[in-house]
Parts: structure tokens; sequence; C-alpha cells
């Protein structure tokens, strides 16, 4: 018998690996626990979005704004990081296993959800091309203990299909 939830959320790189952090921002050793333990408690399966700064500029980087971000070159990477996720997030709804939430982190040039993150932004234009709309969601790192039960208040109002406010 097959156990799937069939509910899947897509996670900020640093929330799973602080490691990807720009050097002194990091808020804990590995991963944001709190944050983990709620989509495990309500069996939401995460994929775990590739960090663009990362890959753009290394671990080296020194912390920069978004504007800093927003050129051609990053836009093309995180709207190719876009498209692959959207790819897999479409092969996912054909066999009923729903997107339902987008989890970002506030103040990130790249994926702030109320700042409008570059990769953010790129992500919500390749779903909405593929007709996924989904709750996007950012975890403030400095009031996690808030952030984290209005994501489980929220799950647990509506197990099925829940909804999250930016």
């Amino acid at each position: 018998m097959d156990k799937r939830g069939k509910r899947l959320a897509l996670v900020a790189h640093c929330i799973l690996n602080q490691n990807s952090r720009v050097f002194g921002l990091a808020e804990e050793a590995g991963i944001i626990c709190e944050v983990l333990e709620v989509f495990m408690r309500n069996n939401v399966g995460i994929i775990q979005m590739p960090c663009p700064e990362l890959a753009y500029a290394g671990l080296s980087r020194a912390p920069k704004t978004r504007e800093q971000y927003d050129n051609l070159e990053f836009r093309s990477l995180c709207k190719k990081i876009a498209e692959e996720l959207t790819k897999q997030i479409s092969e996912y709804k054909q066999h009923g296993i729903m997107l339902k939430v987008v989890v970002g982190v506030d103040g990130s040039p790249s994926c702030g959800v109320k700042n409008n993150g570059i990769f953010i932004e790129e992500l919500r234009l390749a779903l909405d091309k593929v007709g996924v709309s989904t709750p996007f969601f950012e975890i403030d790192l400095k009031r996690l203990k808030e952030s984290v039960a209005q994501i489980e208040k929220l799950i647990k109002q509506n197990n099925s299909s829940f909804k999250l406010e930016a």
C-alpha cells in the first residue's frame, strides 16, 4: 500500500542548510529544525530549492542587496533554476501530488517573499506559466517561533489544502 501524502513544500536552501548562507549570517549550525519539524509532523514532503546566490557568487560571497543581484546574468540563473523546479512540480502534479507552499526567507535578495526576491519572482512566473497556483510564505529567522507557529496553525486548520499568507 502506498502511503504518500501527496503534498509538497518548496523550501529555501538555507533553511535546510545554514552552511550556504553568507558568512556571519547563519542562525544555526545546520538545519533550521523548527521549520523541518513542522512539515514532518504534518506529512508534507520537502523539495530543497537550490541557492542561486551560492551558485552565482560562491560561499565566500559578500552580502548583497536585491538591487546588486538584479542583473541579466543572475536573473537568467534564477530563471533557469525556477524552470527546472517547475518541471518537477508539473510532474508531481500530473500524479496528484500537489505543491502546497513555497517557503522563502525574510530579507533575502533571492528568496524574500515580501521584498520580492529575484529568484522568488522568477519562480512565481514559471509556476504561473504552467498553471500552478500556490501560496508563498517567508520565514522570519528573527521571529522563528512565530513564523513556525503560523505555518503549523494554518496547516492544521485545513490539513488537505492549507493557505498561507506572506
